[in-house]
């Protein structure tokens, strides 16, 4: 096979925001990447969307490899630490459940929990919630940080809330005081190639930037991938029925119940969307994210106004949401990473985990990217799959909290359970409320999936999604040993996160 090794030495970013500063700051700490020249150009004139402000686990991961202390950067990105996420009244009736971090400790009172909603489901027992069988649970219930107290046995799983424009600015540090060459400028045009590989930008200055490969973190607007490339968009807008959002922040004292939310983020139903409330270190950021084709701005803005009991003259930022991907993350000599890739709106906190997947994969990928014409189309399949899958796994996700409510008091409600799902959600969910071998399911699809056993059973039995018809055989738990499950977490958060007051009604 003729070898023709790419000779790579320069790599553009366009854009900047969190995205762009993540793909900066995780290549100039890659060894792989020290002969390359790295170069981020972002218009003066364009701000960071900074949708959510909270994260997964993985975000530790990624600033732990980049060698940053944790202290240091929560400090200046007024980030607090994320247990998990309560969601409540999505079912129409006040309720609520917690979606918790899993990590080695619970593995013990998580089972008891699978067991009682494996039994509920099939019409034996009471209504089961993941709260009290989850470490994280218990630590929002007591508003207790997970960073522990004591050395724990095994590394315990934690997020983050933060603000997302100092995240940026802390990551362009960073990235900057390693090497990475920063550009203002607006782009007006972009040259290619005869085989469509992107070659240079030029900037309204004049300047033209060339590269040998290209990071196109341009946000929704996507300025390489699709405007150029012409990559299409694949929408989710028949499938996620929100698309747009009105926030507003609040000081972290001004609301009675700020404390109750110290460690964790709330996703509250509303009539035509859901309402995020996440605290950080110096404000309560909220926001609500609704469907424009269900409700205009101005009704999204009273109804997120009064549910937080603020005047309705108080300003508000008004946000519309591209929902879908890129149907290849990879063309060519350009990576789309954030926005431009793709985006699912921010109910589980899934964008940055994304960019960090994708950015990962394609570090993994990128030597063998350079060998030869097999193995460059090659590591663009295998990235542009695994991205797909990845981000299809977050979708089904998302749709499941919304076709398993028993909403049905306003026609966002009615229409949002009754959107098309793939046939791996249709087979997950079937198999859940016929009382079949969930877990079989979970098994098959184990690959395909972005998230878990834990994470799926939180959301299925904390919603009671179940037949109410039914009743299979199936034997619960004792109550004796399931009490003993909830105090053996309770006091496994006491010995390593507290001491709390274990007789507080929360």
């Amino acid at each position: 096979m003729k070898k023709h090794k790419k000779n790579i030495q320069q790599i553009l970013i366009l854009g900047g925001g969190t995205a762009g500063w993540m793909a900066a700051a995780a290549l100039v700490n890659n060894p792989l990447f020290a002969a390359i020249k790295i170069c981020l150009v972002e218009s003066a004139n364009i701000g960071t969307i900074g949708v959510g402000e909270g994260s997964t686990p993985h975000l530790k991961r990624f600033m732990d490899k980049l060698g940053i202390c944790e202290a240091d950067w929560m400090e200046k990105c007024h980030a607090s630490y994320k247990t998990g996420i309560d969601f409540i009244n999505w079912n129409g009736d006040g309720q609520q459940y917690f979606h918790p971090f899993y990590f080695q400790l619970d593995v013990k009172p998580a089972e008891v929990f699978f067991v009682n909603a494996n039994a509920r489901r099939r019409g034996q027992g009471d209504a089961v919630q993941p709260d009290d069988f989850f470490s994280s649970g218990v630590l929002a219930k007591h508003n207790l940080s997970p960073r522990p107290q004591r050395e724990l046995p095994f590394t315990n799983e934690y997020g983050y809330h933060f603000d997302a424009t100092q995240l940026a600015n802390y990551l362009k540090e960073y990235a900057c005081k390693r090497g990475v060459l920063h550009i203002i400028g607006d782009v007006i045009s972009v040259s290619q190639h005869n085989n469509h590989d992107i070659n240079s930008l030029t900037l309204a200055s004049g300047q033209r930037l060339d590269a040998d490969f290209f990071i196109d973190a341009s946000g929704f607007n996507a300025q390489l991938m699709h405007k150029n490339l012409n990559v299409p968009f694949q929408s989710f807008a028949e499938a996620l029925l929100n698309d747009s959002a009105v926030t507003v922040p609040v000081d972290l004292n001004s609301t009675p119940d700020a404390l109750f939310a110290k460690y964790h983020t709330r996703a509250t139903a509303l009539g035509a969307g859901w309402l995020w409330q996440i605290p950080l270190a110096h404000r309560i950021g909220n926001g609500y994210v609704y469907s424009s084709r269900h409700i205009c701005a101005q009704t999204a803005t009273k109804t997120l106004l009064h549910h937080l009991n603020l005047s309705e003259s108080t300003p508000v930022r008004h946000l519309k949401m591209r929902v879908g991907v890129s149907e290849k993350a990879w063309h060519n000599n350009v990576l789309a990473i954030g926005l431009a890739q793709s985006f699912i709106e921010p109910l589980e906190a899934t964008s940055i985990m994304v960019t960090q997947f994708t950015l990962e994969r394609f570090m993994a990928l990128f030597e063998r990217y350079q060998l030869n014409k097999q193995a460059e189309t090659l590591s663009r399949q295998t990235l542009n799959q695994s991205v797909m899958q990845l981000v299809l796994g977050v979708k089904d996700y998302i749709q499941a909290h919304y076709v398993t409510s028993k909403r049905s008091d306003s026609n966002y409600w009615q229409d949002a359970r009754n959107v098309v799902i793939s046939l791996r959600l249709k087979q997950l969910l079937q198999a859940w409320h016929r009382g079949e071998d969930f877990d079989f399911q979970l098994y098959k699809y184990d690959q395909q999936l972005a998230y878990f056993r834990p994470s799926w059973y939180s959301l299925l039995a904390g919603m009671d999604f179940r037949d109410p018809q039914l009743k299979l055989p199936f034997k619960p738990i004792s109550a004796e040993i399931t009490a003993q499950a909830k105090s053996y977490c309770a006091a496994i958060v006491n010995h390593y996160f507290g001491p709390y007051n274990t007789t507080q009604n929360t």
